[in-house]
């Protein structure tokens, strides 16, 4: 496309110059034909637009910087080779549309005429070739570089939400051990055996490597549901848990494990801790452009010890670390301590949804289990 645009404007001032041409002689009172104007000022320019679209192409291609001596020898010789044959054309053209010409003239004294004449022409055009060349290289540079940037600064996202994911999964995975080795000491097998299968389906669906470092709010509390009826089959009726997702934010992206350190902590900051039973609230709503995720929980106060709301634990740092990778200040994990006992924890983040081929519906469901 840039080759192509060099040679149509060299066309471009050809036609000026054969119009000027036409302009002059009619100004004098010998008007020259078309044909004459036209052999006497197109060839050197027709030169120009073939021969400068291949000096655009070998500068794009063999770069005017750092500075060279051979690349530098190399623009020199071209310079030169261009300017004598423009000279060339330019001293027949003369001889063309005035005969006489040739009279007091012989053909290297033309020749000389004609290349002063031109050089400057010659000079002015190849050096914007090259300045041209320089910009589309330089362009292309900066383009390359950013592109670069933007892969490694994708790639450092990975690896930061790669690293902090694995580090909520031995968390995790000690907590619900833990659990399951409570049961197996209550000689609860049959409980401990539906634990295990339990923790085999959630480990299934939250440590699988399907690139993805996002999903749905649906799926991220259907995840988060997994661990609570998990923690059921131990606890029993001491745990009761309940969720609601709006329809609208059904589809927003949220990180991998985002709610499986705020569950977790609420169970082992209460019942863990002694609390005779423990009810987990979690819901989903839209708040303007960002959508707002609550846990809540109703513990009662004084028997649980909660961490206070600047050291949320591995698990909350975890995540409001993700959160700030992913969408730096424009998403907040808060902690409330509720009055009379408990604590909310509110994560709040840009809505970015994806487009599934059906339309979510309302999941709102209570995990009670009987």
């Amino acid at each position: 496309m840039a080759s192509l645009v060099v040679g149509l404007v060299c066309l471009a001032l050809g036609a000026i110059g054969a119009l000027e041409a036409r302009h002059v002689s009619v100004t004098h009172g010998v008007p020259l034909d078309h044909v004459t104007v036209m052999f006497s000022t197109m060839p050197r320019w027709i030169a120009l637009a073939i021969t400068l679209p291949f000096v655009l192409q070998i500068a794009t291609r063999v770069p005017l910087t750092p500075v060279r001596g051979p690349v530098i020898a190399l623009h020199l010789a071209l310079l030169l080779a261009i300017s004598v044959g423009h000279a060339a054309l330019d001293s027949w053209a003369i001889a063309y549309r005035s005969p006489e010409f040739k009279i007091f003239f012989g053909v290297s004294a033309r020749f000389m005429r004609s290349w002063y004449n031109t050089l400057p022409t010659v000079v002015t055009t190849y050096a914007a070739v090259l300045f041209a060349a320089w910009g589309m290289t330089e362009a292309r540079e900066r383009q390359r570089r950013t592109l670069r940037a933007s892969q490694l600064e994708a790639q450092l996202q990975s690896a930061r939400l790669a690293a902090l994911r694995a580090q909520l999964q031995p968390h995790f995975l000690y907590n619900t051990l833990n659990g399951i080795a409570a049961l197996v000491a209550d000689v609860q097998p049959a409980r401990a055996v539906a634990a295990i299968e339990q923790l085999s389906e959630l480990l299934h669906a939250s440590l699988r490597d399907d690139g993805r470092e996002e999903i749905t709010v649906e799926e991220e509390v259907m995840l988060a549901e997994r661990y609570l009826a998990l923690q059921h089959m131990r606890f029993g009726d001491r745990l009761r848990y309940e969720w609601h997702v709006e329809p609208d934010v059904a589809d927003c992206l949220v990180p991998v494990l985002l709610l499986q350190p705020i569950v977790e902590n609420a169970v082992v900051h209460g019942l863990d801790a002694g609390q005779p039973s423990l009810h987990v609230h979690i819901e989903a709503v839209a708040r303007g452009t960002d959508l707002e995720i609550t846990v809540a929980n109703d513990g009662i106060a004084g028997v649980a010890e909660v961490p206070p709301p600047t050291s949320h634990g591995v698990g909350l740092a975890t995540t409001r670390a993700r959160l700030m990778t992913v969408h730096g200040d424009r998403a907040s994990l808060t902690l409330h301590l509720r009055e009379g006992g408990g604590a909310v924890v509110r994560v709040v983040m840009p809505q970015r949804i994806v487009h599934r081929a059906q339309t979510p519906h309302d999941v709102d469901a209570v995990g009670a289990a009987t």
